[in-house]
């Protein structure tokens, strides 16, 4: 009985062998059919003017803002908007208390009409020669001095009222009802419209001559942490501020689509792009740096697989490398995705 159940257990054993066998050629086979095809952004190496970035300090406002003031000073009687309130051109904001600049007026009419009576009766009596010419000439000069100090009065009577010169909203009210202020301290800022917005910043003498219009900027806002604003260079001042020793520089930035506020305290790192040419990658593209070492992937003449090439990497401004050795100008290398590689892998060339 032993004896014939031997060759059946072989037998059993043979076909188990078989199976495993043939069950393994075909997962390597399917793992080599499906071998992972990674997809990349490349871009060619290029020379670029390096030097290190010029950083500044602002405060973001729109360009399109106002200050409004009262000519004349005094106390503010009434306020009748509030903050973030929407205006119509030649709506009455603010007015101060009219009382003394009432006076002044009446006190000037006063003037006019006494200078016009001085002037009939002078001219009378150079009419009957009682008289000189002289007299007649200074009481005509009194009599226009006194108009002018009637327009005047009147000029500052209307200026002691705030009217919007434009329809928009109230970005800021600075003071409020019952404060003394002097003539042409800012009350209110209005902002009349969607515009630009830019960032006033202080240049050391050693910065303003590196930087001139059109330089390129990045842009940080403490309300958007970590995402750069583009921007650049509009106007540069040619004298200093004397309240602040600086040369302000005006940078225009780009709002990325988000909600932009005047307020913002920015920093700008401006590029002047006045150092010397180098060859550069993109940071993203390093792997494995180590110092003044590092490694990139490079795109092989197939276009669908890459080698990693060690390099010598040098300064590093902002998101650009300086390459010192290990490639050459227009070589196609891995600027995005190279975290995912290894040598030899086969990739697919996306833009």
């Amino acid at each position: 009985m032993k004896t014939k159940l031997f060759p059946l257990i072989y037998a059993s054993l043979f076909f188990l062998v078989m199976s495993c066998g043939k069950k393994k050629e075909t997962k390597q086979e399917t793992a080599m059919s499906t071998e992972e095809i990674i997809p990349v952004e490349v871009q060619a190496v290029g020379k670029k003017a390096l030097n290190e970035p010029i950083v500044a300090s602002g405060v973001l406002s729109s360009k399109s803002e106002m200050k409004l003031a009262f000519k004349t000073g005094g106390m503010i009687q009434k306020v009748y908007v509030n903050e973030g309130q929407f205006v119509k051109e030649g709506q009455l904001l603010a007015e101060l208390d009219l009382s003394e600049i009432d006076a002044q007026v009446k006190q000037a009419k006063l003037g006019l009409e006494k200078s016009e009576r001085d002037l009939e009766r002078v001219k009378k009596l150079y009419a009957d020669e009682a008289t000189t010419l002289t007299n007649v000439q200074d009481a005509t000069t009194g009599y226009d001095v006194a108009k002018q100090n009637v327009q005047v009065a009147e000029f500052n009577q209307k200026l002691s009222k705030i009217y919007a010169p434009a329809s928009g909203r109230i970005l800021r009210k600075i003071s409020e009802q019952g404060e003394l202020i002097t003539p042409f301290s800012p009350v209110f800022i209005l902002g009349t419209g969607e515009s630009a917005y830019i960032v006033n910043v202080g240049l050391a003498d050693k910065d303003v001559v590196k930087a001139k219009l059109g330089d390129a900027a990045s842009v940080y806002l403490d309300a958007y942490p970590n995402e750069p604003f583009h921007a650049r260079i509009t106007q540069i001042a040619q004298t200093v501020n004397p309240a602040t020793g600086t040369f302000e520089a005006e940078l225009q930035i780009q709002s990325n689509g988000k909600k932009l506020i005047s307020g913002f305290v920015a920093k700008a790192e401006i590029s002047s792009g006045k150092g010397p040419l180098s060859l550069v990658i993109p940071i993203e593209a390093l792997v494995e740096a180590d110092k003044d070492k590092a490694f990139v992937y490079t795109l092989n003449p197939d276009n669908q697989s890459v080698s990693k090439n060690p390099i010598g990497i040098g300064a590093i401004f902002g998101n650009d490398v300086a390459i010192t050795s290990g490639l050459a100008e227009g070589t196609q290398i891995v600027s995005k995705g190279a975290n995912f590689l290894s040598d030899k892998s086969k990739v697919k060339v996306i833009k």
